[in-house]
């Protein structure tokens, strides 16, 4: 049941229907920074979360529910909306969550070969280009993976900051 060779579709995260434990990993304080951290200076914590998504729309989006508890003991909520674009081809992902002001410009992008690669040009705070970058790969029946980057030089260089690693939840 493989789409590796189609181009993206509607069909793209269909895998992820369902529920998961999820085993994140994030850089610490990436978020407070407006530039980068070199990766042998950053600092990595991991902690657990569950995730569930289901279909919404006759399969058009698929809505996303994260929850986890934070190495500081505080609990964060994440709620995402992934919808497919059928003119272009494109999937539009908006995140929200309990931490953050609220930002519903979307990252758009498409799935080639298994990787689906989203991306999200915006400005930060004192106006600096912030460049945001989702992976979603290595999606199969029990596994998925999803990574976060940041580019603070229009997109040469890239900084991984949070990792998802999913596990299908019995």
């Amino acid at each position: 049941m493989s789409h590796h060779s189609q181009p993206s579709g509607a069909h793209d995260f269909d895998a992820l229907i369902g529920s998961w434990t999820v085993l994140n990993t994030r850089k610490k304080g990436h978020l407070l920074q407006n530039q980068a951290m070199p990766e042998d200076e950053a600092s990595w914590e991991e902690f657990r979360g569950r995730d569930r998504f289901e279909k919404q729309l006759d399969g058009r989006a698929v809505v996303e529910h994260w929850e986890a508890t934070l190495p500081s003991g505080e609990r964060a909520l994440g709620y995402s909306v992934k919808a497919f674009e059928p003119a272009t081809g494109q999937w539009a992902i908006v995140w929200i969550d309990n931490r953050n002001p609220l930002d519903f410009r979307p990252l758009w992008g498409s799935f080639e070969n298994g990787v689906g690669t989203f991306f999200q040009a915006v400005e930060t705070s004192d106006g600096k280009p912030l460049h945001v970058r989702y992976i979603w790969d290595e999606m199969t029946a029990t596994t998925a993976r999803w990574q976060q980057a940041f580019s603070f030089d229009e997109g040469k260089h890239w900084d991984t900051n949070w990792i998802m690693n999913f596990t299908r939840a019995e």
